[in-house]
């Protein structure tokens, strides 16, 4: 599961699918050119008992892949 990120009016956004508006300002994404164009980065999620080092962060209710 990959993670996308948007820049938009000075705003970093991340998300799983791009929102057609900028939930910051409201602006429409669809024809703001190349500069907003969503980014995939890799999936921050990762088994945490797998890895070297790992901060591992748990939710009160459900998953964070819900």
């Amino acid at each position: 599961m990959a993670v996308l990120r948007v820049r938009h009016c000075r705003a970093l956004l991340y998300c799983r699918r791009a929102p057609p508006r900028c939930p910051a300002c409201g602006g429409d994404l669809r024809g703001a050119g190349l500069a907003a164009a969503p980014v995939r980065l890799d999936s921050p999620f990762r088994h945490g008992h797998g890895q070297p080092r790992a901060f591992l962060v748990r939710p009160t209710r459900g998953t964070f892949l819900e």
